[in-house]
């Protein structure tokens, strides 16, 4: 049994003790997009609306709202909130869902005795926070959106939605109506930035998982003024990090980013009355500010490809930005979000390639552990501290489901072979299980392709006129995303010339 599992079964018991649906991760995670006011807990419940008046005497309202009280008070009654359906379906097949798995990750665990003190009306801090602060990006990728990009926002402003089969794609005024789109304020008149900056201190005190998003999180002055908040108050307990397209539009961001990362890994010095040190046996940290940071750089395949897919991207600037961050810092990590779509097919095997070469240049193990030696400090004798070895570049590849004509299951079965290739490649270079090895592959994400292969072979169950839907709106939208931003897909992808002929037909049927 896995150290996962573990966790899990141990949840399990924790939660039949106060509901059979209660659920820790809820109260614990937030997702909070303050662009538009909307807020969720876990990734799988939809958002809602967050109060703006209730945020005037309670800014942690953004986290602590009416209607997630109400579904707090149904959990502990044993009733299931209709919003977390997503976990009471796989329940219900006899399966365990992220109810269980992800209340027992560490930073739920610890929120345990705060959700219960709460009861159904008590507002809680959460340990695992994800912010986006607003929607300003300087790319247009494929599959976003008006209410995610600037970039976007523009182009559809000037052009219009695009066209599909029954109906538009993009369109800000269906956004609107939504709930989606971001306030028309400026930045600094936007309340619900306004109610996070107020609840910040109260709510970093107990935090642990850090997340910030966009957009691009490197074009909002907030994420340096998160930065500079830690660094000035250290958190050893804190892992941080962003997501980022690592093509800023000015380099001067990047600059303030990778010197930003530099001092928040000076090894300080501080006492928190608050915290117990279990390495030290007292509450003195010998640190950096924070336990870890890493960048999440979002790229979805390899070369001109990847810049297809993420329109505005230099894939060139990219990897030198990512070079960037691994040479001038000693322990920030980068994680590579493969949003794994039917254009990032093709390109797979030089993706993972490329992931192959900078493990190899920035593999840790070769340096060994590194001592940094820490001055007494009034009385008290620190340890020297220890930089050990770690991997420093990951990767991962999340399917894509929507749009629906980007999905690879709608590919012919015949393009099943390039994630063959490529599983054949992770295992040619796996990982040296006998000792530490930060280079290879790990058995953890050969699966991953491999769960990848498994769901594209699952395209074969859509229903034919689903499956001639989808491939002409593969073809009607690709072609207006040609027009409108001087691309070229043959150009860019001409081993899918097949593909590209087989949705035009499609496109003629329907």
């Amino acid at each position: 049994m896995s150290i996962y599992d573990e966790a899990a079964d141990k949840a399990k018991k924790q939660l039949d003790e106060i509901s059979p649906t209660m659920c820790y991760a809820k109260w614990s995670q937030v997702s909070m997009h303050l662009t538009n006011g909307k807020t969720h807990s876990c990734y799988h419940p939809p958002t809602h609306s967050i109060d703006v008046n209730e945020l005037q005497t309670n800014p942690s309202a953004l986290h602590n709202t009416k209607e997630k009280k109400e579904q707090r008070a149904l959990m502990l009654k044993g009733e299931r909130p209709e919003g977390c359906s997503y976990c009471w379906n796989i329940e219900d097949t006899g399966a365990r869902s992220d109810r269980v798995y992800r209340s027992g990750e560490y930073w739920a665990q610890n929120a345990r005795e705060e959700i219960a003190e709460a009861g159904a009306d008590g507002n809680i801090n959460p340990r695992y926070v994800e912010v986006n602060f607003n929607q300003a990006c300087n790319l247009k990728c494929s599959y976003c959106s008006p209410h995610l990009s600037t970039a976007w926002h523009e182009e559809i402003d000037e052009h219009g939605p695009y066209k599909i089969k029954d109906g538009e794609h993009n369109n800000t005024d269906s956004l609107n109506k939504g709930g989606l789109m971001p306030m028309r304020v400026a930045q600094k008149d936007n309340p619900y930035v306004t109610a996070f900056w107020k609840w910040w201190p109260e709510l970093y005190k107990n935090l642990e998982v850090f997340r910030m998003t966009g957009g691009e999180p490197l074009m909002d002055s907030n994420t340096f003024k998160v930065l500079d908040y830690v660094y000035e108050n250290p958190n050893a307990w804190l892992e941080m990090s962003l997501t980022s397209n690592m093509c800023p539009p000015k380099p001067i961001l990047m600059d303030m980013l990778v010197s930003k990362l530099q001092k928040m890994e000076e090894i300080q010095i501080w006492e928190d009355p608050n915290k117990f040190n279990p390495n030290s046996g007292n509450n003195w940290y010998v640190a950096p500010a924070c336990k870890n940071f890493s960048v999440f750089v979002s790229v979805d395949g390899y070369g001109e490809q990847a810049e297809y897919m993420r329109n505005g991207l230099c894939f060139k600037t990219l990897q030198n930005n990512v070079q960037r961050i691994l040479r001038e810092t000693d322990n920030t990590t980068v994680t590579f979000i493969n949003t794994f779509n039917l254009l990032s097919v093709t390109s797979l095997r030089e993706f993972l390639q490329w992931i192959l070469e900078l493990r190899d240049q920035y593999a840790k193990d070769r340096q060994g552990t590194k001592y940094i030696e820490i001055p007494d400090n009034g009385g008290h004798k620190h340890e020297p501290y220890a930089i050990v070895p770690k991997q420093r570049i990951w990767f991962d590849i999340p399917l894509l489901r929507a749009p629906f004509w980007q999905n690879i299951q709608i590919l012919p079965q015949y393009y099943q072979s390039y994630l063959e290739e490529a599983i054949a490649f992770m295992e040619m270079n796996k990982a040296n299980e006998e000792h530490i090895d930060y280079r290879g592959f790990k058995d953890f994400e050969i699966d991953k392709v491999k769960r990848n292969l498994e769901v594209m072979k699952g395209g074969s169950m859509f229903h034919r006129d689903e499956m001639y839907k989808a491939r002409a709106n593969f073809y009607k939208f690709f072609t207006q995303h040609d027009q409108r931003r001087n691309t070229d897909f043959l150009k860019t992808f001409p081993e899918m010339e097949d593909w590209w002929e087989i949705c035009e037909e499609a496109d003629a049927l329907i």
